[in-house]
């Protein structure tokens, strides 16, 4: 299972098979199935959905993830406060989270427990959606994919540019010396 993260576009499972083209010699994946995880269109992920004087309200505090990451979506809530497999690359910890929602119809055994979870309602099953969690690091690079739920997954990605903005930013410890003197 390999994973296709198109930032502000999709996310796509594929399964693939490497093969060897016969007249350059290179070696390149041919997709054999594909899985829509999520689409950023449509799933309220617009400049307007997240105006600059509400940014802090979708920036959270990696050690608060499993009390405050209930944004109002059903399968958060139904989670039951466990945690989501928290890796923070660098900075203060800080996540900015994204629902990309409107993937494929999930046609899994366990989807009649995963629609009570969460996801979109789809003809009695649901539709395949992701959490995308931003968070400062060194390069950017996908940190982490994981299934939390049947058809739910949780992506974390590094942002080196996440690490000048202020919400991002670790704090500076001031030091002071301190000389003692005899009396």
């Amino acid at each position: 299972m390999d994973i296709e993260y198109c930032h502000n576009t999709h996310v796509l499972q594929y399964h693939g098979a490497d093969l060897i083209d016969t007249k350059t010699g290179k070696t390149f994946i041919k997709k054999e199935t594909t899985h829509l995880l999520g689409s950023y269109n449509g799933s309220g992920n617009s400049i307007t959905d997240y105006p600059n004087e509400e940014e802090h309200l979708h920036v959270l505090n990696a050690t608060d993830l499993p009390t405050e990451l209930d944004l109002g979506r059903s399968h958060l809530a139904a989670r039951g406060g466990k945690s989501l497999n928290q890796k923070v690359a660098g900075g203060n910890g800080a996540i900015f989270i994204q629902e990309w929602s409107h993937g494929d119809t999930c046609d899994h055994e366990d989807v009649a427990e995963s629609v009570i979870k969460g996801g979109n309602i789809v003809q009695g099953s649901i539709e395949r959606s992701t959490t995308v969690r931003y968070s400062c690091g060194q390069k950017s690079k996908l940190m982490n994919i994981n299934e939390d739920s049947t058809c739910h997954y949780v992506i974390d990605v590094s942002v080196p540019e996440l690490c000048q903005h202020p919400l991002f930013k670790a704090p500076l410890i001031k030091t002071q010396v301190v000389k003692c003197l005899p009396l």
